[in-house]
């Protein structure tokens, strides 16, 4: 009897219903050497990351960014072709602001011949002005724009290339003669070319003057190829 009664107590006390845990696939891994599973979103590779959005930086911390360098556009319309070369090229022979110099007169041939002009300032007239400048006479770096006009010194080679030029001219016979002028840089070897060139105009002679011989040595000749 006891012991029924032990059993049928037993039968009565209240029974407590205990959580039921499940197994799911995120709690166990499959056998597997990536640990993608485990890793976080941090340490994913860039292509991985695309869906996730990064959050804004937290108060107290540096952000480094590198800005990307910034080409500038050019300002401007371009030259032309050509357009630097003559601009680099140009002369500049009247100066509106330059002093005037009082009893300076135009160059002759009779004044050129003379020796007691050794030394004094000739004008160049403005014809021959623009004689000499369609054969290329001028030179950017003889600073014809520091003056009011073209003028130019009477030096002792002057005087006996007019000389010499009087003399071709009284004889009537066709002579050639040759020159050779050596000097150093800034001797003055341009400007005796141009007193030269004054002094055949003067005459109404045919003028033929090679300003560069740098670019006939680069013309390519047919024959040469």
């Amino acid at each position: 009897m006891l012991f029924r009664t032990c059993w049928r107590c037993l039968s009565r006390l209240p029974v407590r219903k205990l959580p039921l845990y499940s197994i799911t696939p995120q709690k166990i891994a499959a056998f597997t050497t990536s640990p993608s599973l485990g890793a976080s979103k941090d340490k994913l590779p860039e292509k991985a990351r695309v869906g996730i959005k990064k959050l804004p930086p937290q108060r107290g911390t540096k952000n480094f960014r590198l800005k990307k360098k910034i080409i500038a556009s050019e300002k401007g319309k371009r030259p032309l072709p050509g357009e630097r070369k003559a601009a680099r090229k140009r002369v500049v022979l009247i100066n509106s602001n330059a002093l005037v110099v009082e009893g300076m007169q135009d160059a002759t041939t009779e004044f050129l011949v003379d020796v007691q002009s050794r030394g004094q300032m000739i004008g160049i007239p403005g014809p021959i002005v623009d004689q000499l400048r369609a054969v290329d006479a001028f030179k950017p770096t003889q600073s014809w724009s520091l003056f009011r006009r073209p003028a130019t010194l009477i030096r002792e080679q002057t005087v006996r290339y007019a000389k010499l030029f009087e003399e071709l001219s009284e004889d009537g016979v066709t002579r050639r003669v040759q020159r050779v002028l050596t000097g150093e840089r800034g001797s003055g070897k341009t400007v005796m070319l141009l007193q030269a060139m004054t002094i055949a105009f003067l005459k109404n002679w045919v003028v033929i003057n090679l300003p560069d011989g740098m670019t006939l040595m680069a013309i390519k000749l047919p024959s040469a190829s």
